[in-house]
This record gives structure tokens, C-alpha cells and sequence, in this order.
């Protein structure tokens, strides 16, 4: 029975260096707290990484915004502090997995997990985000997606594509429930890299919501699920595909420039592979990255170029 999981992760989280950089989370995690999981271990964000999380916490102000970490380095403390400060509305908390599902449904996944997989740390993330939807609900980013608008008026949704990267729910909502239950009882399977993630949302998504199944052209209600399947380009994806064919080195003038049709209707944009995650923004060349961070992300950008 899963218990008390505000104290459980406020019981992850330490000062290090007397530096006040992560909090407990106390109430700032509900349906209205937009939270990114970094759970690679590394210790630190990339710059690209770091523009999704400060484009969101301009965007949504004042509603709360958290970093999860399950791990940051020392070094990196003083460099985010003057960051953090500059955003009353968000948070990076450290939180370690195994304490977080210790004697809870998803223990034993856990250390399946943990001990077999070669995916660990997509598969703790997609672990984590379905974790803290059932208990606290929000809005799920992965952190190479950027806001391009508030998205508070937004209810709880999945896009139409039941990719695991985007997503909103309130707590206990009934679909986070099944997918939360399917989890805990599957037998992890370390060969399945959507296995936890898109995988398992498909096969509950079919199971008990009703779709035209219209290819995604519109949004729509989900009959007897109670979540909104919203159009794949509400946040616009960018694919391998679309980096092997040449968009990073495409300039642009603005960012209106890019795919005008969709853009302005557009609540962000996500830029989908894990190959492309290390392309670092650079200045003046007119990139993709570079016109998002002038404008989404400017304390990121004003340190360029290296964030960390």
C-alpha cells in the first residue's frame, strides 16, 4: 500500500553545501505544477535541458514548476542558484527512486528494474512520472520539451500519438490509476525500451477509452475516461528524421518561420529523440535552438556557451 509519499520525498532531498538549492516540496505539487524528471544521475542539465525548465517557469508563472533530480553535482549548485533565484515559482528537488518506492506498489518493479535493465534511466523516469501523476497530478514535461505558452487553461489530456513525454492528469485521476496498476503488476521485460511507457498507456488507453481514431486531426474527448487525447502537433514533435534530413543546420529569422501552419497554434514543441539531446544551442547561426532560447529561455542563453 502505497503511504505518505509527500514525506517520503521530502525525506530524499538534502542541503549540500549550505547552498539552499533544493526544497521540500510541502504543497507546491498538484494539478497545477508543471514537473521535468532529469533521472540519469549525471548531476546536471545540459543547456538545451535547462531552457525547457526556465521556459516553463516564465510561462506558467506563478504556478509551481519542478526539477526533479536523482542527482546533482556540487559544482553545479553555485552555478544554479543565481537561476533558481530568479524564478520564485520553481523548485529542483533530488530525490533518490529507491526510497521514493520503497514498500510501495512499484518496489518490486523497481528492483527489477534496477537490477536488469539496460534502459535505466528511461525506464526510472517513466517509472517516476507515472508515480507522481497518480499521487500529485500535474503536468508532465519531458525535458527536451519547450513551452511555447501557458497551458493552465489545458485539463487533463494525453496527445493523440499516447506518447509518455507529454501529459496532464489530476491525481487518483482514473486512467493514471489503470496505468499506475498495470505497471506495478507487470513483469518487467529489460528488451522493451516503450515497455513502461508507451507501450502500457496504448494498451490501457484501448482498453477503456472510446476514439474515433481520426489520426490524431483533432482533439478529441475520450468516451468513459474522462481525459481530452489532444492533436499530436498541440506539441509540436521534432523527430530523428527531421535532424538526419537537416534541420540543425537550417537558420531561421524567427521562430515563426518554422512550420508557420502549426506553430501558431502550437503549446510547445518537443524535440523527441534521446540521439539529438546533446546538440548544444549555439549563437548566431539562426538555429532552431538558438531562436527558442532568445526568447523562452534568456538567463540560460545569456550564459551560452556552456550553461554548466
Amino acid at each position: 500500500m502505497d503511504y505518505d509519499v509527500l514525506n517520503r520525498i521530502r525525506n530524499t532531498i538534502r542541503n549540500e553545501d549550505g547552498i539552499e538549492i533544493l526544497y521540500t516540496v510541502g504543497g507546491w505539487h498538484n494539478f497545477n505544477t508543471t514537473f521535468f524528471i532529469e533521472s540519469s544521475g549525471i548531476g546536471y542539465l545540459n543547456d538545451r535541458y535547462a531552457c525547457s525548465v526556465e521556459a516553463a517557469a516564465r510561462l506558467q508563472h506563478p504556478l509551481p514548476v519542478i526539477l526533479y533530480m536523482t542527482g546533482i553535482k556540487k559544482q553545479a549548485i553555485a552555478r544554479y542558484n543565481p537561476w533558481t533565484k530568479n524564478f520564485t515559482n520553481l523548485k529542483l528537488v533530488k530525490v533518490d527512486p529507491g526510497i521514493l518506492f520503497k514498500n510501495t506498489s512499484f518496489d518490486r518493479l523497481y528492483l527489477d528494474v534496477k537490477g536488469q535493465a539496460t534502459d535505466l534511466t528511461e525506464h526510472i523516469s517513466d517509472m517516476m512520472r507515472i508515480f507522481l501523476l497518480k499521487h500529485y497530478g500535474g503536468l508532465y514535461l519531458d525535458t527536451d520539451t519547450v513551452l511555447l505558452k501557458n497551458t493552465s487553461s489545458l485539463g487533463s489530456f494525453l496527445l493523440y500519438n499516447l506518447v509518455n513525454g507529454i501529459m496532464k492528469f489530476e491525481s487518483n485521476h482514473f486512467l493514471v490509476n489503470e496505468i499506475y496498476n498495470s505497471l506495478a503488476q507487470k513483469k518487467y521485460n529489460n528488451r522493451s525500451w516503450d515497455g513502461l511507457g508507451f507501450l502500457t498507456i496504448r494498451d490501457i488507453t484501448k482498453k477503456y477509452c472510446e476514439l474515433s481514431l481520426q489520426k490524431g486531426n483533432f482533439d478529441e474527448a475520450g468516451k468513459n475516461c474522462n481525459v481530452t487525447f489532444l492533436r499530436t502537433d498541440t506539441f509540436l514533435p521534432i523527430k530523428w528524421v527531421d535532424w538526419k534530413n537537416g534541420l540543425f543546420m537550417q537558420s531561421f529569422k524567427k521562430l515563426e518561420d518554422f512550420r508557420p501552419e502549426v506553430m501558431k497554434n502550437a503549446y510547445g514543441i518537443h524535440f523527441n529523440n534521446h540521439l539529438t539531446s546533446n546538440i548544444p544551442i549555439v549563437r548566431k547561426k539562426g538555429q532552431i535552438h538558438e531562436i527558442i532560447a532568445e526568447r523562452y529561455c534568456p538567463f540560460v542563453y545569456s550564459t551560452l556557451p556552456k550553461f554548466y
